[in-house]
C-alpha cells in the first residue's frame, strides 16, 4: 500500500485534493478487505470483495450514493494500476463492476468532483500525457470541433491561456487554463517538441470529420475511465459547460460566461451551463 501511495506522489499528475482523497479511500479499501473479507494480501482480492467495498454503507450507515461509489471504484482501480506499474502481479478487480449513472436530465455540466475523477482517470490512460492535454484544453472551454485547430503557438503556458479559433457556432476567444491544465500542457509540449505552427493534438486536416471524431473519442475515453461513460446526461461538451459554469459562479455575470465560452446568445449560455435564467427574469 505504501509503495502505491509513494508512486502516486511521484507521478505528480494529481491535485493535492484528489491525491489525499484517493489515498484515504485506498487505505480504507485495504482495511475493508482485511477486516471484512479476511484478505491480507492485495494480490488475492477477488472482484466480489471490490464490489462489496464500493457498495458498502458509509460510516454513518447511509447509502454511499452514486458519487461516492464512483470515486471508491476509481480509488480501487488506481491502487491496482499503480501496483501493476510497481511490478506486482495483479489485475483489476473492478474491471467488470458497472455502476448506475448520476443522471439528472438530458444534458448537464460536469460537477467539480466529476472533473477531479476525470483528471485522475487521465493518469491511467495508455497515452496519459495526451489524454491529460486534451482534457486540459477542454477545461479551457475548447469544444471537440475546436480542439483539432489548436496549434502550439496558440498555447501560452506562461500566461496560462490558449487561443481558441472558434467554429461556425462559437466565437474565437482566449481560454483560461486551469492550474491543473497548465501543468499538463507544459509537460505535454515538452515531451512532444515541434514547430510553432504544428497542431498540438491532431495530425492531418483539422477540419475533417476524422479530426473531430478523434477529439470526441479522446474526451469520451476519459469520461468512460472515470465511470461517466454510461451517464445519459453527460457528453463531451459537459466539460466546457463545467468551465462556463465556474466562470459564472466566480463572476455572477452570464455575459462573461458567454464570452468565455464563445457563445453569442445569453439564453443558450444559460441552458448550456445549467442555470435557470428564465425563472430569474419572470
Amino acid at each position: 500500500m505504501n509503495d502505491a501511495v509513494r508512486a502516486l506522489v511521484r507521478e505528480k499528475d494529481l491535485s493535492l485534493q484528489t491525491l489525499v482523497r484517493l489515498e484515504a479511500l485506498m487505505r480504507q479499501f485495504a482495511r475493508f478487505v482485511e477486516d471484512g473479507c479476511g484478505i491480507r494480501d492485495l494480490t488475492e482480492v477477488p472482484a466480489e470483495a471490490a464490489e462489496r467495498y464500493v457498495s458498502a454503507p458509509c460510516t454513518d450507515g447511509a447509502d454511499p450514493g452514486a458519487s461516492i461509489r464512483h470515486f471508491r471504484r476509481l480509488a480501487v482501480r488506481t491502487l491496482f494500476r499503480v501496483m501493476r506499474a510497481e511490478g506486482y502481479d495483479v489485475g483489476d478487480p473492478t474491471l467488470d463492476l458497472v455502476l448506475p449513472s448520476r443522471a439528472r436530465g438530458e444534458f448537464r455540466p460536469l460537477v467539480d468532483d466529476e472533473v477531479e475523477l476525470c483528471r485522475a482517470a487521465c493518469v491511467g490512460a495508455a497515452k496519459r500525457s495526451r489524454a491529460a492535454a486534451v482534457w486540459a484544453l477542454g477545461e479551457a472551454t475548447a469544444r471537440t470541433g475546436e480542439l483539432p485547430w489548436i496549434r502550439r503557438i496558440d498555447v501560452d503556458v506562461d500566461r496560462g491561456r490558449v487561443w481558441i479559433a472558434g467554429t461556425d457556432r462559437t466565437a474565437a476567444r482566449r481560454g483560461a487554463l486551469t492550474t491543473w491544465g497548465r501543468a499538463q500542457l507544459e509537460r505535454y509540449l515538452a515531451d512532444e517538441p515541434g514547430a510553432d505552427d504544428d497542431l498540438v493534438l491532431f495530425a492531418g486536416d483539422p477540419g475533417s470529420a476524422l479530426a473531430q471524431s478523434s477529439a470526441v473519442g479522446a474526451i469520451s475515453r476519459t469520461l468512460t475511465r472515470a465511470g461517466l461513460g454510461e451517464a445519459p446526461d453527460v457528453r463531451p461538451s459537459s466539460l466546457a459547460a463545467w468551465a462556463g459554469r465556474k466562470v459564472f459562479e466566480e463572476t455572477g455575470r452570464l455575459d462573461v460566461a458567454a464570452k468565455r465560452l464563445g457563445m453569442r446568445s445569453l439564453d443558450r449560455t444559460a441552458v448550456f451551463i445549467g442555470w435557470e435564467w428564465a425563472s430569474t427574469r419572470d
